[in-house]
């Protein structure tokens, strides 16, 4: 059976092209979580028609009669790492073999090219087939990323209460501070300021050119995408250094509404000038007493660290984070992915 690939404008197509394309993401889903439930339809449509703007994500399906069997997309940053795109690349197991995953790879490639990316990274999971597309076409394994998942219901409470417990002891000119979102404006530049941190994150080979900075605009933008129409609520504590007024750490979560028993833990991390003093252990406990005070409905946390990121994953293993998921980020500069694939 013939089959066309076609790109979907994911603001204005047609539902019923959302319906399938949200059939074959379940699929995924079930091929890499099995047991997990499923993503709702109504989630799938708010992320695909309300892009957030400072960002620029194409998507493309390969049609075979009336059933999307493949698709692949594309990530842009369009305000900073003009370079660097991000792309993923999925065919239903039932339609392997094909050509197919080369043949949806060709449309990402011409866009990142056309948009002037010099580079392409794809996150793929730890013996997925993909692999071997990626391995074909010159990419290399440059960041290895752990998702772990927290039963809330295994939460040790007393454990969490030492943990705030203890802070008072070793961080005593410290201060926590609640900041659901919208973030107050009197509070908006710090909480970016201190997101910078997160720049010293263990990148392992991964390769951007530039650090990633979160501007008051661009945390506005992702508020107006969540927050203000109902999909999430962002929930950030934290820890101000009183003498200075200057924000030391914080910890951001994401809960969702259309999703009521999951909650997404965003960044945490801690300014260089203030760490050892348990102020990353200090803002997870007291999110997790605020989350447990909010949303009865919650049943996991799910995060993704860097696999060389030792000080977080012990915490998180600490606090009973078990790991569900190693996903590997493939990269590799384009010209050399186009002449490899010759597409």
């Amino acid at each position: 059976m013939p089959f066309h690939i076609e790109y979907v404008d994911t603001r204005v197509a047609p539902e019923e092209t959302l319906e399938a394309m949200h059939d074959l993401h379940l699929v995924f889903d079930d091929e890499v979580l099995p047991g997990d439930p499923p993503v709702p339809l109504a989630q799938h449509l708010l992320d695909w028609r309300h892009p957030i703007e400072t960002e620029r994500v194409s998507h493309w399906v390969l049609w075979k009669g009336p059933e999307i069997v493949a698709t692949s997309g594309l990530h842009v940053d369009l305000v900073q790492n003009l370079e660097n795109a991000f792309g993923w690349v999925y065919v239903h197991p039932q339609h392997r073999g094909s050509g197919y995953g080369r043949a949806i790879t060709a449309p990402m490639l011409d866009a990142a090219e056309a948009d002037g990316r010099t580079r392409l990274a794809i996150g793929i999971n730890d013996g997925r087939p993909e692999e071997s597309l990626a391995k074909r076409a010159g990419m290399k394994s440059a960041y290895r990323e752990k998702v772990s998942r927290l039963m809330f219901g295994e939460i040790d409470w007393a454990l969490m209460e030492s943990w705030i417990d203890r802070a008072a002891e070793r961080a005593s000119d410290y201060e926590l501070l609640f900041l659901p979102s919208p973030i107050a404006e009197e509070y908006l530049q710090a909480y970016c300021d201190v997101m910078f941190v997160m720049n010293s994150a263990p990148q392992e080979d991964y390769v951007e050119d530039e650090d990633e900075v979160i501007t008051p605009e661009i945390w506005r933008d992702l508020e107006a995408k969540f927050g203000v129409r109902g999909e999430r609520d962002i929930l950030t504590y934290v820890a101000r250094h009183k003498p200075s007024g200057k924000f030391a750490g914080f910890t951001t979560v994401a809960h969702k509404r259309l999703q009521p028993d999951l909650v997404e833990q965003w960044d945490t991390g801690v300014d260089s000038d203030h760490r050892n003093k348990g102020i990353g252990r200090w803002v997870k406990a007291a999110m997790a007493f605020e989350l447990r005070k909010r949303y009865p409905t919650i049943r996991r946390i799910d995060t993704e660290n860097a696999g060389s990121n030792a000080p977080m994953l012990a915490i998180n293993v600490e606090m009973g984070f078990k790991p569900i998921l190693i996903q590997n980020v493939w990269q590799g500069d384009l010209a050399t992915i186009r002449r490899a694939l010759s597409v």
